[in-house]
């Protein structure tokens, strides 16, 4: 039965078509006439007072609306009584009648076009009820939820309507024009507040009767709903057996045609087969049609039930909040789920099917034109028959009697009964595809909607004396014997059935198990081979871990396999497949504890090759067996009531199970975690780290926190931590002991690279003493020159900074990876709003920007983040990259300096903006703080910025010889604030980088290092000038390490007061023969010149005596000596 079109409709129409006219009666008439006073005003005034007009028209217009939509909703109201009668009457309809008037109306007809035409409207129908119900719902639960903003909104009206009812006054030296244009636009702001008021107050009056109409009508439209599903399957239904009826019969025909057709007429005969393989096609088609059509109507079905309960979910929240009430909602909704990757698996088959049709329909109309003309093609199909040669055969017979065009003309009707059938399945499959990306999108929505909701509220009610009065029926409900005897059945019946199977895998487990029992001896071999340092080898390591894998698997691997083939003979759903899951499920926790109890063993893999304390391993050893007989069988638990699905299992043993196994996991942390266990290093007696003793504490209170929770009710989301943290475990297992290899792979490249050096210096220092002392050497022994870049500490400094780095990385990863389950959850702190900041918007206006718990807790990652980065990035950045690349060691500083302050500054900036702190209030600060450092810290500002530009510009690099400010020497180190120069008396020199822009610098080595030595030469005069060039030259080309090219040349450049002065000018070609090629030239020369009596010039002095007296005056006699006494 159809609704009657409700009268409110017909008012609301009536209401539509009436608004202009409102609008043109709206009380303009006082605004136009002052607007053409305006002329008078000054420019500024007349636009203010147009711009008061202007407001006061749109207020006028807009409470135009707001009273119509008052008389619209008055008129809803009037006719909600006959609505509701209405609505009522429809409910109390019997569906069984009705369907039962529907079927009586179909007509009595075998035309399948007809019931075609009709299940077509009756699919169009319910698509539009399904749409209308969504719109209903979605109104609904609008109106269902909080009205305090309404509330709100009424109030507002009401303190603004005694605002604008205050006169307006009239300012001193304001023009009448202005003041009446303030009192026209606070007159129509009134009105538009009166409007508003009037229809918000008769929308909360009608709340209640529109929320009564809106459910019944959705009551209504539900059953109506109803209704169409049994007709859409009925006609469905009577469209299949009908086509099969006929198509059956048709194929009967075809049948009985061929086998009646005489022997011996092969093109006769492949005629009859074609037809009778399209007439079978068209039976297979029909009925694959039917099957795509139920299918379709489940899919449509289900997605009503996704899209339906992704409102419903919504709605609850929104009304609920955190309630247990919604929890179980979720929870439930959370079971009955479809996932993800069976809906994509689904809707994969889906195309590939679509595929398939379209690709017959291509293949069909190529037929269709070959069938265009029969007789043609029957003629040559017997022209290429091979017996047609034989003239006394059957193909020697007219054209027109020929039987084959018979039958070429009734594959032109199966072709044409076929096409049909084909669109009809694309339209299908279409619809399919639609409704499963539908869901798809549905399905993924609501799983995010719950994995964000559904960790934060409880699932279950708390632990009180009605859950221990449960107890004892959840723990029988999860371990009834019954159910353990029929899947011991199950798996006897398929052991019989399929023993080879069965077979297999029990001789795996076996031979798991057998290299099992070889593993302790191999991996003592190991061990003793890994002592002998000379022999040790890298993959004596990898043998110890594929041992180590080997013995841990038995357990896991007869867990899985078991596993799997109760999954196999158990129905789905079923106890049997729940225990087989619950089993799988089990497998990668006992492989994970089996493999460390395994590796921690003594002169197992972590003792002899990864060379882990006895301590760790002792206290490993310890633990691990009680952690594998507690923790297992508790996940075990766990796992099969949460796969069962049932609550009471879930709400009894699942949450004693998660209780538990939290209280075993806190109680072993806490006894792991001390400082003399898992965490012991060596040469240290307590553990120094206070982020370690902070772990110590908070990792057990986190297990702790689980259990309390679990116990309030969060079994649900308890059961995912615990689930993630069995999974860290797996984690942490797998990083340390990659950390293990990289680091034991990296203790013999360093090994082997110390010996290489040690061989490297003995031969040199045999060498050395072969050769023996001479006068250039002294005597000493030749060093090993070691490259700065590759000295073994910083191999190893680099090496661990490497492996620590990606440590970190690899557990980031590995930690997101496995929490990824719980990771969604934490969106809801994004709704946590901590504080508020007013943002200038761009039309000059303030909004208030909440700062919410997870920006906060990001802005501090970012800052966190940002200290680690800083620190280590750049030297990762140089080690791993730069120090591959032909780079010298000054522009790797440069790039890995400047990535630092990048960092820095970039994670700063990021931090503080997370944390609500934005540039714009920053940047006041900035500039305060730049022009204070610009004063106080300008030297060391101009040396940074300067040793910027020398790292970039480059005018000197390490390992050049520079002049700067009477300073000689070798640069050996330039860093962003000063340079270190080595002068020639190996003395340091810290220069300031201000130095090298400010001052002049001679860089004697930038592009070569070619220079020219001058040796200065004094002679006496006489001496002949050609002579002493040709010893100069001499001496100059007898040297070795003088350069030809540039020439050597002398000069007679002065004469002095004693000596004629020469120059010789020879070119050296490196930096470190200068001073040597010089002695050397000096040393020549003496001897030279000595050779020719060529004579040194020294200075000479002349003196003149201008008065010398006569005689010099004679100097007094001395006393003779007196005769002492005797």
């Amino acid at each position: 039965m159809r609704l009657k079109p409700p009268v409110s409709r017909l008012a609301l129409g009536l209401a539509l078509l009436l608004l202009p006219i409102a609008l043109l009666a709206a009380p303009s008439g006082p605004v136009e006439s002052l607007r053409g006073a305006l002329g008078t005003l000054a420019d500024p005034q007349r636009q203010a007072a147009s711009d008061n007009l202007d407001a006061a028209t749109a207020a006028d217009r807009e409470g135009a609306q707001f009273r119509q939509q008052f008389d619209a909703l008055r008129a809803e109201a009037a006719t909600a009584p006959a609505r509701t009668a209405e609505f009522e009457r429809d409910l109390q309809q019997d569906p069984g009648q009705a369907l039962a008037r529907w079927r009586a109306r179909l007509p009595a007809t075998s035309d399948v076009e007809l019931l075609e035409r009709l299940l077509e409207q009756e699919r169009l129908e319910a698509e539009r009820l399904g749409d209308r119900i969504a719109r209903l719902t979605s109104d609904l639960g609008a109106a269902l939820a909080p009205s305090a903003g309404a509330a709100g909104g009424v109030d507002d009206l009401r303190r603004r309507l005694e605002d604008l009812s205050a006169p307006v006054p009239a300012t001193d030296g304001e023009p009448a024009a202005l003041t009446e244009s303030r009192r026209l636009r606070q007159a129509a702001e009134r009105r538009r507040a009166e409007a508003e008021l009037q229809l918000r107050e008769a929308e909360q009056d009608f709340a209640g009767t529109r929320q009564r109409l809106q459910e019944l009508e959705l009551r209504v439209l539900r059953q109506r709903l109803a209704q169409h599903e049994p007709r859409l399957a009925l006609l469905q239904q009577r469209i299949a057996e009908l086509g099969r009826e006929a198509l059956q019969a048709l194929a009967g025909q075809v049948e009985t045609r061929a086998a009646a057709l005489p022997p011996g007429d092969a093109v006769l005969a492949k005629a009859a087969a074609d037809n009778l393989a399209l007439a079978r096609e068209l039976l297979a088609a029909n009925e694959a049609l039917a099957g795509q059509r139920g299918k379709l109507a489940a899919e449509e079905q289900a997605l009503a039930r996704d899209r339906a309960a992704l409102r419903d979910s919504r709605t609850r929240l929104e009304l609920g909040g955190r309630s247990e009430q919604v929890g179980t909602w979720l929870w439930a909704v959370l079971r009955r789920l479809e996932s993800e990757a069976a809906l994509s698996e689904r809707l994969s088959g889906v195309r590939k099917e679509l595929a398939g049709v379209r690709l017959r329909l291509i293949a069909l109309d190529e037929t269709q034109r070959d069938l265009g003309d029969p007789a043609a093609l029957a003629r040559q199909l017997r022209a290429n028959d091979p017996a047609r040669q034989d003239e006394d055969g059957p193909a020697a017979r007219a054209a027109g009697n020929d039987p084959v065009r018979t039958w070429l003309e009734a594959r032109v009707d199966l072709a044409a009964r076929l096409e049909p059938l084909l669109w009809r399945q694309v339209a299908a499959l279409e619809q399919a595809e639609r409704t499963l990306q539908a869901r798809l999108q549905a399905t993924t929505e609501l799983r995010q909607l719950l994995d964000r909701n559904l960790l934060w509220i409880r699932s279950h009610p708390p632990v009180d004396t009605a859950w221990f009065g449960r107890w004892p029926e959840g723990a029988r409900d999860l371990a009834k014997p019954s159910r353990f005897a029929t899947s011991a059945r199950l798996l006897s019946e398929s052991v019989a059935q399929r023993p080879f199977r069965y077979a297999g895998a029990v001789a795996l487990v076996l031979a798991l198990l057998w290299l099992r029992r070889r593993a302790p001896a191999r991996l003592e071999g190991l061990a003793q081979a890994v002592r002998e340092v000379q022999h040790d080898r890298y993959r004596r390591t990898l043998q110890s871990l594929g041992w180590t894998v080997l013995a841990a698997l038995p357990g896991a691997a007869a867990l899985w396999l078991l596993g799997d083939l109760l999954q196999q003979v158990g129905e789905r759903g079923k106890y049997s497949d729940s225990l087989g899951g619950a089993l799988q499920a089990l497998a990668p926790a006992a492989f994970t504890l089996s493999f460390l109890a395994w590796l921690v063993r003594e002169r197992g893999l972590a003792h002899a090759h990864f060379r882990w304390v006895r301590a760790r391993r002792e206290a490993l050893q310890r633990w691990l067996p009680r952690l594998m007989a507690g923790l297992l069988p508790l996940y075990f638990i766990v796992a099969l009531a949460f796969l069962r699905g049932q609550d009471l299992a879930i709400d009894v043993s699942a949450r004693l199970g998660i209780v538990l196994a939290s209280l075993l996991s806190a109680w072993a942390l806490w006894r792991l975690l001390a400082p003399d266990a898992l965490w012991m290093r060596r040469g240290v007696v307590l553990e120094p780290s206070a982020a370690r003793r902070a772990l110590r504490v908070l990792l057990p209170a986190a297990q702790l926190a689980c259990a309390a929770l679990a116990i309030d009710g969060f079994v649900y989301s308890t059961a995912i931590v615990l689930d993630a943290q069995f999974a860290s475990v797996g984690v942490f297992t797998a990083v340390a002991v990659l950390h293990g290899l990289l680091s034991r792979w990296s203790a013999l490249g360093e090994r082997r690279l110390a010996y290489r050096r040690l061989e490297l210096k003995r031969e040199a220092e045999a060498a050395a003493r072969t050769e023996g002392g001479g006068d250039e050497d002294g005597g000493e022994a030749l060093p090993v020159e070691a490259d700065a870049d590759l000295a073994l500490d910083k191999v190893n400094a680099q090496t661990r900074r490497l492996l620590r780095a990606l440590k970190l990385v690899l557990l980031v990863l590995g930690l997101a990876w496995v929490w990824s389950g719980v990771m969604p959850a934490f969106a809801r702190l994004d709704e946590v709003v901590l504080w508020s900041i007013a943002e200038t918007a761009a039309d000059g206006g303030t909004t208030a920007v909440p700062i919410t718990l997870m920006a906060a807790l990001l802005g501090v990652v970012a800052l966190a983040l940002t200290v680690v980065a800083a620190r280590n990035l750049p030297g990762l950045l140089e080690i791993g990259l730069l120090s591959k690349v032909n780079i010298d060691s000054a522009s790797r500083y440069a790039i890995t300096s400047v990535s630092r302050y990048a960092i820095v500054m970039v994670g700063i900036v990021v931090g503080l903006g997370l944390l609500g702190l934005r540039w714009g209030q920053l940047q006041w600060m900035a500039a305060a703080l730049t022009v204070g450092l610009g004063f106080g810290l300008q030297e060391i500002f101009a040396n940074f910025v300067s040793g910027l530009i020398l790292l970039f510009e480059r005018p000197f690099r390490v390992g050049d010889v520079i002049t700067v400010n009477n300073l000689d020497g070798t640069v050996t180190r330039i860093r962003t604030r000063a340079t270190t120069i080595l002068d020639f008396d190996n003395k340091e020199i810290v220069v300031p980088n201000k130095t090298f822009i400010t001052g002049q610098l001679v860089n004697w080595t930038l592009s070569d290092e070619t220079t020219r030595i001058v040796v200065k030469v004094g002679v006496d005069y006489g001496t002949d000038p050609a002579l002493v060039h040709r010893l100069l030259a001499q001496a100059a080309a007898e040297n070795p390490r003088v350069l030809e090219s540039p020439a050597p040349r002398s000069w007679l450049l002065e004469f002095g007061a004693n000596s004629l002065d020469f120059e010789l000018r020879v070119f050296v070609g490196a930096i470190s023969d200068r001073l040597a090629v010089r002695n050397e030239l000096n040393v020549r020369l003496v001897e030279l010149f000595e050779q020719h009596g060529v004579g040194f010039a020294y200075p000479q002095l002349d003196v003149h005596v201008r008065d010398l007296p006569a005689a010099p005056p004679a100097a007094p006699a001395s006393p003779e000596p007196r005769p002492g006494p005797l």
